[in-house]
């Protein structure tokens, strides 16, 4: 007899083992995600940092990179933004003709997240796109991230301009 198809009993066997394998799959998926949105965030603030250095020696203006909505403890938020502007203040995440650069927080939604206590504002010098920072230091620990319960990932800026991860 020539059967075409297959019997329930078979494919209540491939649904079954198809399920074993996609629930054994799911954590690494999440972690795989995870993992993403901390990478996305550490290109679009890296993205930012760049940006913002060349603006300041090519217009021969002071940029400042202010970040809004953080403070100096990890706080699980999706209300801040790290912003590049050309203004000495910026209280908001609102974009005026002063901002050149903006990374937005409810675009990288699920981050704890804590600046350096001492930099809410870092300022940018026109003439060589150094970041300026307090007498004696080289190196901060600009800003500090993870995903839920992840593993932390820490930005360092260091004052010659370049940012590390």
């Amino acid at each position: 007899m020539n059967k075409n198809g297959f019997t329930l009993l078979e494919l209540i066997f491939t649904i079954a083992i198809l399920a074993i394998v996609l629930a054994a799959a799911a954590p690494s998926f999440h972690g795989l995600m995870a993992r993403n949105k901390v990478e996305r965030t550490v290109t679009e603030l890296k993205g930012l940092f760049i940006a913002a250095k060349s603006e300041a020696v090519m217009r021969n203006k002071q940029v400042y990179l202010h970040t809004v909505g953080l403070t100096d403890t990890k706080t699980y938020t999706d209300d801040w933004c790290v912003i590049a502007t050309t203004e000495p203040t910026a209280n908001s995440c609102t974009t005026n003709d002063n901002t050149l650069y903006i990374v937005d927080g409810h675009s990288l939604s699920g981050l704890n997240i804590k600046r350096h206590q001492d930099y809410a504002t870092i300022k940018i010098d026109s003439m060589n796109g150094h970041p300026k920072f307090n007498a004696g230091e080289s190196i901060i620990d600009w800003l500090t991230f993870e995903k839920e319960s992840g593993k932390a990932v820490t930005m360092q800026m260091h004052m010659f301009g370049r940012l590390y991860r």
